[in-house]
């Protein structure tokens, strides 16, 4: 694994790879109780502004995600 210039919180390591996982969803929330101050590429606005166009033309078309997220699941058993 690459060396990170962050020093993580003591006992981090010893976490569960879903409590990981939980620890970083926090902070991601936190971060994104500000949304205007995160930075993003304007080709990444650009792409989302596209996939919005097409779901609004054809919004039947869309998968939910948790269904992507259960395909990918089955997959990797």
């Amino acid at each position: 694994m690459a060396e990170t210039y962050l020093n993580l919180p003591p006992g981090f390591d010893d976490l569960s790879k879903i409590d990981q996982v939980r620890y970083l969803q926090e902070l991601w929330d936190r971060i994104a109780e500000c949304p205007g101050e995160i930075p993003a590429p304007k080709s990444h606005l650009d792409l989302a502004e596209e996939r919005l166009r097409r779901h609004r033309e054809d919004p039947n078309a869309s998968v939910p995600a948790f269904d992507i997220l259960d395909r990918i699941s089955r997959r990797s058993k």
